[in-house]
C-alpha cells in the first residue's frame, strides 16, 4: 500500500493507525484477613458495622461510596469522587457478600474494612476496601503453568508500533510464527528497511513541511542505514530497540519507555520520532530528540480524563 500523506492530518492518521493498546490484568491474589482482623472480627468494626439496610433507598455501591468518599481522603484516597466511585461499582458487580466479610472479593467486605479505616490505621484499610481490595477484599486468580507448546500464537508484539507499522500484511503470518531469535539473526532486517523506506518516501515532505529533520535509509551509521544505526542515547541505537522486537525491563533503571512502558507514555510517538527523525539535527526551534514528536501537533496534551491513582488506573468508562 503506498501512502501520500501531505499534512499534519496524514501523520496524526500514521499515528492513531499505530496506536497499541495495553491490557492490564484486573486480578489480584485473596488472602486472608489482617493480623489483627482475625481475632474477634465484629468487635474489630465496633462502633462502624454497616448493614446493608444502611443508607435507607440507597444501593449498597451508594452506602460503600459514601463511606469512601468521607473516610478515604488525601493519601489514602481509592476513588476520584463519590461518582467515580458509584460508576466503578456498579460495573464491577462484586457479590453482596456477608455483612462482616473481613475477606474475599465482596462489596460487604470493603464496607467492613472502611469502617474499620474510619476507626483507625486508614493507611492500611482503604487499599483493602478500595477497588482492587489490595489482596483481602481482591479477586482469587489462578496462574496456569501449561507448557508453551500446547499454546497457538496468533501475534507477538513487543517493541510497539516495529509489527504494526514494519512488517507488511504479506509477511504477518511468517512473522508472528518466528521468535525474537529470528529476529536477532536479522531474518526480518530487510522488510522492516523496506517497509521503513516506503514510508520515509510518502511522509518525509510532510515533516519537512514542519521543519523537522529526518534520518536517511541511504546514508549508512554504524554500519546500518542512518534510521537504524542512529544513537537515542550512548551505545543505544534505534535498531537495538526494534531487533529483537522485545521490551526489556531493567529494575535497576529509571522505569519509563523503553525501559518497560507506563500508561502515560507516549510510546507510539516516541517510536515515530527515533524511527523518522534525525536525531541531534534541526527541529524547528530545538534539536530533534525521542521526544520531539511528543507534543502537538501528532499528540494530544493530555488525556480526556486523568488517570486513576489506584489500580487499574485506568478511568472508569464512559456511561452510554
Amino acid at each position: 500500500m503506498t501512502m501520500k500523506l501531505k499534512s499534519t492530518r496524514g501523520l496524526r492518521t500514521l499515528r492513531n493507525a499505530t496506536m497499541a493498546l495495553c491490557i492490564l490484568p484486573l486480578a489480584l491474589a485473596a488472602c486472608g484477613g489482617d493480623d489483627d482482623d482475625t481475632g474477634g472480627a465484629s468487635a474489630d468494626a465496633g462502633d462502624v458495622v454497616v448493614d446493608s439496610d444502611a443508607g435507607q433507598n440507597d444501593s449498597l455501591c451508594d452506602t460503600y461510596c459514601g463511606l469512601m468518599t468521607e473516610t478515604c481522603t488525601s493519601d489514602n484516597v481509592q476513588y476520584v469522587d463519590t461518582n467515580d466511585c458509584v460508576s466503578f461499582c456498579e460495573s464491577a458487580n462484586w457479590p453482596d457478600g456477608d455483612e462482616g466479610d473481613i475477606s474475599g472479593n465482596t462489596l460487604q467486605c470493603r464496607i467492613y474494612h472502611v469502617g474499620v479505616a474510619a476507626g483507625s490505621e486508614p493507611a492500611e484499610h482503604c487499599p483493602h476496601a478500595g477497588s482492587t481490595g489490595d489482596g483481602v477484599c481482591g479477586a482469587s486468580v489462578t496462574f496456569r503453568n501449561d507448557p508453551a507448546e500446547n499454546y497457538l500464537r496468533v501475534d507477538r508484539m513487543g517493541m510497539p508500533a516495529v509489527s504494526t507499522v514494519l512488517i507488511s500484511s504479506a509477511m504477518k503470518n511468517a512473522y508472528n510464527d518466528a521468535d525474537p531469535s529470528d529476529d536477532a539473526e536479522l531474518t526480518f532486517l530487510g522488510e522492516l528497511a523496506g517497509q521503513l523506506t516506503a514510508l520515509h518516501g510518502a511522509l518525509d515532505d510532510d515533516f519537512a513541511g514542519l521543519n523537522l529533520s529526518t534520518c536517511s535509509m541511504e546514508e549508512t551509521v554504524n554500519g546500518l542505514p542512518e534510521c537504524f544505526g542512529q544513537e537515542i542515547a550512548a551505545g543505544v541505537t534505534v535498531a537495538s530497540l526494534a531487533v529483537p522486537d522485545t521490551l526489556h525491563i531493567n529494575p535497576a533503571n529509571q522505569a519509563g519507555f523503553p525501559n518497560g512502558r507506563m500508561l502515560a507514555d507516549p510510546v507510539i510517538d516516541v517510536t515515530l520520532g527515533v524511527l523518522f527523525l534525525e536525531m541531534g539535527a534541526s527541529c524547528g526551534a530545538g534539536a530533534c530528540s525521542p521526544t520531539t514528536l511528543a507534543s502537538p501537533p501528532l499528540n494530544p496534551p493530555a488525556n480526556d480524563l486523568a488517570f486513576d491513582t489506584a489500580f487499574p488506573y485506568l478511568a472508569a468508562p464512559h456511561q452510554p
